[in-house]
């Protein structure tokens, strides 16, 4: 059997959020664009990929997939998803081995994914192989950078009451002891029992992550995540051996090889791989078995995308559990994952799952 890809079409829009300012110590989001790749084949099946990206950009991606990367894929059996993966890297490695051209890559790779899921008429979980039936969610969608301590505990608070028993703080403010005295505040008010993960988006230095890190113990934080420059390898490595707390990474990395030199030298404790920033759904697998053979577990990062991360937790043993943001924008989704008492519903249609809907593009289309 093989099923011809006939067409390959792109849409970028560009939504607004709409909820208060979202601000961590690196950005500002009031908008997160996307890129919907659209492959139609002769067999009657459309797969649908996406990426995106809360800084503009991402029209850098679509340029890649309209002027080079749909060539590669038209009159190709979509079957062999793994080899026009290595073509299109191998068309324009010379112009970025990782960015726009990997943005643009996985958006492809996740289309052809969706076409192999619906003619098996599965999601993509059972696709895959089910190694659990339900997911834990945590929280981001709060414990902004600009907000007060009255509104990191109000929304904490609020978050517990709606089922969810982990949540995550960003940290990065100018003085850390500010940082520390909000996780205090939010430990204090959530009692026990909550996990409280925090996020620095890469604004420390190695002498502040030492000396603030080995300091969020006091408050039985779960991990410090993203502490330094991802490409610092070493600093992580000798950050996660002066402390306790345990170390995250993944956000801003984009190849395996990359997330390699993290586990293989211990500068990491929990991998948050992304498989919208590596090269789709492939190269995730075989960062997440990498993470698995160091007996490391695997919670992937997500922001808008996380439909796509659920189900590759359902099928993968050493996942705890998938973050939730972004909720304000979720009915963009033609068909949107929801939470119910702090766990994933598990979607039960083919496919991936990544098609945005109609009126979305109809009012945010871009170009």
């Amino acid at each position: 059997m093989s099923i011809t890809i006939t067409d390959v079409k792109t849409i970028l829009t560009r939504v607004p959020l709409n909820q208060r300012t979202i601000t961590d110590s690196q950005s500002t989001v009031t908008h997160v664009e996307f890129m919907q790749v659209v492959l139609q084949t002769d067999a009657g099946i459309t797969g649908y990929g996406m990426n995106w990206s809360y800084t503009p950009g991402l029209h850098a991606a679509q340029v890649m997939v309209d002027d080079h990367y749909a060539a590669v894929l038209k009159g190709q059996d979509a079957f062999l998803r793994k080899e026009l993966v290595r073509r299109m890297f191998f068309s324009n490695h010379f112009v970025g081995r990782v960015g726009a051209a990997r943005v643009g890559i996985a958006a492809c790779e996740f289309a052809l994914w969706d076409i192999a899921c619906k003619a098996a008429k599965l999601p993509l979980w059972k696709y895959l192989g089910v190694a659990k039936e339900r997911v834990k969610a945590y929280s981001t969608d709060g414990g902004w950078l600009t907000w007060s301590v009255d509104d990191l505990i109000r929304d904490a608070t609020r978050l517990v009451e709606r089922g969810f028993d982990a949540v995550k703080i960003k940290l990065g403010r100018p003085d850390p002891r500010e940082d520390y005295e909000r996780i205090k505040a939010v430990r204090q008010a959530v009692g026990p029992n909550v996990r409280i993960m925090t996020d620095v988006n890469c604004a420390w230095t190695l002498p502040i992550a030492k000396l603030w890190g080995s300091r969020l113990a006091d408050h039985d934080v779960f991990w410090l995540e993203e502490p330094m420059k991802p490409e610092d390898v070493r600093s992580h490595q000798l950050l996660a051996e002066a402390i306790t707390t345990p170390v995250a990474i993944g956000e801003t990395i984009f190849t395996r090889e990359a997330f390699r030199d993290y586990i293989v030298s211990g500068a990491c404790g929990i991998v948050q791989a992304d498989a919208t920033k590596l090269m789709g759904i492939d190269e995730w697998l075989e960062v997440a078995a990498l993470a698995a053979t160091y007996n490391l577990p695997l919670i992937p990062h997500t922001n808008v995308q996380q439909k796509l991360h659920v189900q590759l937790a359902a099928a993968t043993p050493t996942v705890m559990m998938v973050e939730h943001c972004y909720e304000s924008i979720e009915a963009i989704w033609e068909e949107p994952i929801t939470v119910k008492d702090g766990y994933y519903q598990l979607p039960q249609e083919p496919g991936v799952g990544l098609k945005l809907t109609d009126a979305t593009i109809a009012k945010y289309r871009v170009g």
